[in-house]
């Protein structure tokens, strides 16, 4: 473990205490109010990950030393994984949700906390790829939005919001921008309502987007929280070019989480598409950050592999005094919370281009699936006459295979083109629905109307 000890190792000197695992380090106070998340993508799919169960194991196991007190994972996919992760690390987190939703192999999501686990939530992204592209997954596994209220020894209640958005798989339709922007602004909605509550919100996880996207945008503007790696690094190295970094430099500076020539799995890649995708954001007016580190670096021992084909992100936050001491006083809290800047308007602008520039592909999916079913139609019964003209034998098996083969794949397009494409459709009609009456109400609020006015979309 280059040098690093499995367990923490501590030091203390007076009233406060050094704690060091895995890289990353923090200093514990004596007022109580710290706390620390860790978010990881495991990389966790069975059958296709390379030393899975060994990578997990080790994850688990560093796990179960860990300081943080909140962890956050991303592709759990296999429930063997899971449950050895239970075993080892039931002591250190008493308190665990693994979240089932999908189809095939489910979210892939696990909370894990030292502090009591009040309620937990999971809504599935309405918007999360097309089942036709099997080979990616994303739509199978039911990605969406993991939630658990925990109560922290303050009494403060902290709202973690766990995610891994939908990946990008290239350039064009491939990228998926569209369906991550639709995600973003469906989780920053969930986390606006746990501020207005009153809630310390956290989002962290696998959001697959750099912080110069769309996303990014939503999360920190719409949803009001700050990224963490910014709050303790400032802005100043948004515009330094990853090649222009050796890779240390690029993690120490840029925090970056994926794509590192230093992580084995991607050794292959180009220095410059070393990015950040993985983040912690926080509510800065309830908490601020102590510091923040990229962990899980240090390579596997024995089989000299790097732990996931991600790094970790640790952060060490901190409550706020003025949220702990408003914390009888939900209604006032809420009333200094709820106020979050908000998106510009060319922000608005820039989510409905994204919506309409997809929505020409989503459209000749629909129409393309639906023709190839009413053209199998055609075809099936032609070949169910011709077959009364083919003599029996080796033509009639093929006459007879082409006729099933084409029902099939007909019946399948069609329930695509018919459930799944107007479903997105509409779905797609909802998000732009909403950025419509959002921008238009702000563009009320900037002309000095009511704060309270409302407002129809087709006003």
């Amino acid at each position: 473990m280059s040098g690093i000890s499995l367990l923490p190792i501590a030091s203390s000197t007076g009233s406060v205490t050094s704690v060091t695992f895995n890289g990353a380090s923090r200093t514990e106070g004596p007022d109580g109010l710290e706390f620390r998340m860790l978010t990881l993508n495991c990389w966790g799919l069975k059958y296709v990950s390379k030393f899975r169960q060994e990578r997990m194991k080790y994850i688990s196991n560093e796990l179960a030393g860990s300081i943080a007190d909140i962890v956050a994972l991303q592709e759990c996919w296999v429930a063997s994984d899971y449950e050895y992760l239970r075993q080892r690390t039931y002591k250190r987190y008493p308190y665990a949700k693994y979240f089932y939703s999908g189809i095939i192999a489910g979210s892939g999501l696990v909370i894990l906390s030292r502090f009591p686990i009040e309620s937990v939530n999971m809504i599935p992204y309405t918007i999360n790829g097309r089942p036709s592209a099997f080979f990616r997954g994303d739509w199978y596994v039911g990605k969406g939005i993991a939630s658990a209220i925990i109560r922290h020894p303050s009494g403060i209640a902290i709202e973690v919001f766990n995610t891994h958005m939908h990946a990008p798989y290239g350039p064009g339709d491939a990228s998926y921008d569209c369906h991550r922007t639709c995600q973003a602004w469906q989780i920053a909605r969930q986390i606006r309502a746990a501020v207005e509550r009153g809630h310390l919100a956290i989002a962290v996880g696998d959001f697959n987007s750099r912080p110069d996207s769309l996303t990014y945008a939503l999360l920190t503007k719409r949803a009001g929280l700050q990224d963490s790696w910014t709050t303790v690094h400032g802005t100043s190295t948004e515009h330094i070019l990853p090649e222009s970094l050796s890779p240390e430099k690029q993690i120490t500076t840029l925090g970056v989480t994926c794509d590192s020539l230093l992580n084995t799995w991607r050794e292959d890649r180009d220095i410059s598409e070393a990015k950040r995708l993985d983040y912690c954001f926080h509510s800065p007016h309830l908490s601020t950050v102590d510091s923040v580190d990229v962990t899980f670096i240090d390579k596997v021992p024995g089989l000299n592999v790097s732990p996931s084909d991600h790094f970790g992100v640790s952060v060490a936050l901190r409550i706020l005094p003025r949220a702990k001491s408003k914390l009888a006083s939900g209604q006032e809290q809420v009333e200094e919370s709820g106020r979050h800047p908000d998106l510009p308007l060319a922000s608005y602008e820039s989510i409905l281009d994204v919506i309409a520039c997809y929505l020409p592909t989503a459209r000749a999916q629909k129409y393309y699936r639906l023709l190839h079913y009413y053209i199998s139609i055609v075809l099936v019964v032609a070949l169910h006459v011709g077959i009364f003209w083919v003599k029996g034998g080796w033509p009639a098996f093929l006459v007879v295979l082409g006729s099933t083969v084409i029902a099939v794949t007909g019946v399948i397009d069609g329930m695509l083109g018919y459930l799944f494409g107007r479903n997105e459709l509409r779905a797609l009609k909802e998000v732009e629905e909403e950025v419509r009456w959002e921008m238009k109400r702000m563009e009320q609020l900037l002309k000095g109307s009511d704060g309270n006015i409302g407002v129809g979309i087709d006003d």
